[in-house]
């Protein structure tokens, strides 16, 4: 801690502590790890292919439209379809694309408006599966993609 020719702290530990946290929790956008609420951008018609979007690493999820809730999340694009996945085990987003399939993504300013659906087909889950293994340098014997959840996002 920085001190002050006095002796005293120059930033109060207690003070920047409430400042971090209250800065924080103020925002509306996903951080890092932490969730967000509305995600803001130009809402645009989704592209009638999702190639060109192939090598975007992280796009922002927003499920549960009528108290909106968004993440963080890595994407495969994969020709005309996107898609999103997670481990098997529940996770707040999945339960809320179960309860309410409208979802929205952002990639860079763009807002997309998508209805997000379950994959249950073993060679799209297939398809999809090696391409995270591809674009995350996933492990190809373990990749948890094949056991997890995905979903291809539709246009509405």
């Amino acid at each position: 801690m920085t001190q002050s020719t006095a002796g005293k702290p120059i930033v109060d530990p207690a003070w920047f502590l409430l400042f971090l946290l209250l800065a924080l929790g103020g925002c509306a956008e996903p951080f890092i790890v932490l969730s967000g609420s509305t995600l803001s951008g130009d809402i645009v018609d989704p592209p009638p292919s999702w190639a060109d979007f192939s090598d975007v690493q992280i796009v922002q999820l927003e499920t549960r439209p009528a108290d909106p809730y968004s993440v963080n999340i890595w994407m495969a694009a994969i020709g005309p379809d996107i898609y999103i996945a997670t481990g098997s085990d529940d996770t707040n987003w999945t339960e809320f694309i179960d309860a309410a399939s409208d979802v929205r993504i952002r990639i860079d300013t763009r807002v997309y408006e998508l209805e997000a659906n379950r994959v249950t087909d073993p060679a799209e889950r297939a398809r999809v599966a090696t391409e995270y293994v591809r674009k995350y340098d996933l492990d190809a014997e373990d990749n948890w993609v094949m056991d997890g959840q995905v979903f291809r996002l539709d246009r509405r």
